[in-house]
């Protein structure tokens, strides 16, 4: 394939989700149809979720089991690990690693796209420039904690220059199959990367792990010539900006200014409470 199809070239879409994030992730899906070089979208989720995601996103998309995707990992045993957070946390953890296993999948294709279910595109994106270098957009947030376990996990500076925590990262999975290897073999045992990276995770805190910092750097680090780094204005906060899920007049307003934007289910579900609360207490 030539670096110039690259741009338009369809990609395979890999998010993980919860019930909570259905009603986001059918916004999502209809917007990545009409704004990305779309092939297919995998929605990885637990089987108790998958009638209400059929209801909810139709026949095209492909579900996939989360107990089952990562070889001897299931949520249930992740819960079991005693890690700051844990158990409630665990899943949190439990969906990075998911996107990432999927790096083992589909060999006929080369690169996916993470995206984070609540999130909605506004306006036409691409994911490689004109000479097929990957296109990786960049954010301001900077949380320790995620370069200290780059460091434990890999044995190598990340060389921080900006974060890749961008509800989206495009991935060349050679790339990242290099990078979950390297840590396979840094670490003694039988047990898989998912495993390994987990059991030496180190630190008080409750977010000790970023998929997007991991691999952004790794790439940054090891393949700079294939990566390419974008400004995007983008909104974190979609839902306190229009006081709860959007309607369609909202994204057309929001596409004005962001390119994409992000509606997180825990502030929806708070917007709707005080919304509620004004409703009860104006009467």
């Amino acid at each position: 394939m030539s670096t110039a199809d690259l741009r338009q070239h369809p990609l395979d879409i890999v998010t993980a989700c919860r019930a909570a994030d259905l009603r986001i992730l059918r916004l999502t899906f209809a917007a990545l149809k009409k704004y990305v070089p779309l092939r297919r979208l995998y929605v990885i989720t637990a089987q108790s979720n998958f009638q209400r995601c059929r209801r909810a996103l139709g026949e095209e998309v492909v579900l996939i089991d989360e107990d089952t995707f990562i070889p001897g990992m299931t949520l249930d045993a992740l819960r079991q690990l005693q890690l700051p957070g844990f158990p409630r946390g665990a899943g949190w953890y439990f969906q990075q690693l998911l996107k990432f296993q999927f790096a083992f999948t589909e060999p006929g294709e080369e690169f996916y796209l993470i995206w984070d279910a609540d999130t909605i595109p506004l306006r036409p994106l691409e994911f490689f420039d004109e000479r097929g270098a990957m296109l990786f957009t960049t954010a301001d947030e900077e949380h320790a904690p995620y370069f200290e376990t780059y460091r434990h996990l890999l044995g190598e500076e990340p060389n921080r220059e900006f974060s890749f925590i961008s509800q989206h990262i495009i991935v060349r999975k050679s790339i990242l199959r290099e990078m979950l290897e390297k840590i396979e073999t840094r670490f003694p045992g039988e047990e898989n990367w998912a495993w390994k990276i987990m059991r030496h995770l180190e630190g008080a805190g409750t977010n000790l792990f970023s998929e997007y910092e991991m691999y952004g750097h790794y790439v940054k680090n090891h393949y700079p010539e294939q990566a390419v780094y974008r400004q995007l204005p983008w909104l974190r906060h979609g839902s306190r900006a229009v006081g709860g899920a959007p309607s369609p007049l909202d994204l057309e307003r929001l596409g004005q200014e962001y390119a994409f934007a992000a509606f997180e289910s825990s502030q929806r579900f708070l917007r709707t409470c005080l919304r509620w609360l004004r409703a009860k207490f104006q009467r």
